[in-house]
């Protein structure tokens, strides 16, 4: 497969669309793994102390 990369007269078009769209493709990949991992953490931490609170009250009864 061979890719033709001159885009002629309309290469000053072309490329900085094409890198402004990549830039966003990363940035949103990246967001959304932050985010992924900060709810993961949050939900790992309320399970945590529900867990907790599960023991507590198993333990006092």
């Amino acid at each position: 497969m061979h890719f033709d990369f001159d885009a002629g007269k309309y290469a000053v078009y072309v490329w900085p669309a094409f890198a402004l769209s990549v830039a966003a493709f990363v940035w949103m990949i990246a967001d959304s793994l932050l985010s992924a991992r900060h709810w993961k953490a949050q939900a790992q931490r309320r399970q945590a102390e529900l867990d907790a609170r599960d023991a507590a009250g198993k333990s006092a009864s």
